[in-house]
């Protein structure tokens, strides 16, 4: 990973959150309990594209990671998590990928006097969409000290496959006691926080979204998921087509065969809106280079009709064409 030199910007801000929920792994919770609170400022960073085998699941971008996120308050030193969800509508289209690496954007010019030592936790679906499952692995630690998206490669890889969604979570050891300390970054500058999946925490023994201490922290968490595999296939949609009915290829014009192709054709339009047909297929395998038929039957009608054809598979993004043309009586003409 190319160490990015930007600095963070002073920009600090704070706001109350609760109480200290655990100090080091011997410590405990005070019977009085203390108040404690995030504090922000800003930063700017860049990262390096995916090749073609290696993708980077995440919600941030780049360019906006811009408010860093400390705690100060109570008693250090402070141990929490921020966290990100990945779910089917991200996961979908890598499902035999693997989970190699995390990447964790982190501010070290902002307060801290010593590294920062930090854990990665995958954990498994939860019985709600904010509240993770059970933890899958939490053998992989790192220390931060540069600030820059930095890679972490996990010990213990995690396959995608048989799991609806992933939770991938970094927990913060702070040493240096607040005000004036941070280091977890949110891309507030581009925002907002995707809800339920971006901005996740974990303090005081519960979790949030910290998209609720105001515009400040409405942000995703510089967190990414990089997974690795056989690459995607890649699919058009053309040679649309009538006079009777419509007609139309799903072709697999990348390297990497695609599986279980799911196409659609829908036709609405006509006079008085009285044109509503869909037709639907599948493939289990489209090789590299190969194309499959799509087509609806002929159907009645007169007046202009829209057309939409879309397709895509399970180790593809999807792909739609959408097209006008006239219908006369069962004849489709025009079609552009």
């Amino acid at each position: 990973m190319k160490n990015n030199a930007n600095k963070f910007l002073k920009a600090g801000i704070a706001i109350c959150i609760a109480v200290l929920f655990v100090g080091t792994s011997a410590a405990a919770i005070p019977n009085t309990p203390e108040k404690i609170s995030f504090a922000s400022t800003e930063k700017t960073a860049t990262l390096y594209g995916p090749t073609r085998d290696e993708v980077e699941l995440k919600y941030y971008m780049p360019d906006g990671l811009s408010q860093s996120i400390g705690i100060q308050g109570g008693t250090g030193p402070y141990i929490w998590k921020t966290a990100i969800r990945l779910t089917q509508d991200e996961m979908a289209a890598y499902t035999d990928w693997t989970m190699t690496k995390v990447n964790v954007a982190f501010d070290y010019d902002n307060g801290l006097t010593v590294p920062m030592d930090i854990k990665i936790y995958i954990y498994d679906k939860g019985t709600t969409p904010t509240k993770p499952g059970a933890v899958i692995v939490s053998d992989t630690t790192a220390t931060l000290d540069v600030s820059d998206i930095i890679t972490v490669p996990l010990v213990t890889p995690v396959n995608l496959s048989g799991h609806d969604e992933l939770w991938v979570a970094v927990e913060w050891t702070q040493i240096d006691p607040g005000p004036g300390v941070y280091y977890a970054v949110l891309d507030t500058l581009t925002g907002p926080a995707v809800d339920q999946k971006g901005d996740f925490y974990f303090l005081n023994n519960a979790w949030g979204e910290i998209q609720t201490g105001g515009a400040e922290y409405d942000g995703n968490w510089g967190i990414g998921a990089i997974i690795e595999g056989a690459g995607l296939a890649e699919l058009s949609i053309g040679n649309i087509k009538g006079p009777m009915g419509i007609k139309a290829d799903v072709s697999n014009i990348g390297v990497n065969d695609a599986n279980n192709v799911q196409w659609s054709i829908f036709v609405t339009g006509g006079l008085l809106k009285m044109v509503n047909k869909t037709a639907t297929g599948t493939a289990a395998t489209l090789a590299a280079g190969a194309s499959t038929p799509a087509s609806l039957a002929t159907f009645i009608g007169f007046g202009k009709i829209s057309i939409v054809i879309t397709a895509t598979a399970q180790n593809a993004n999807a792909v739609s064409a959408t097209k006008s043309a006239f219908l006369l009586g069962p004849f489709v003409i025009g079609i552009k």
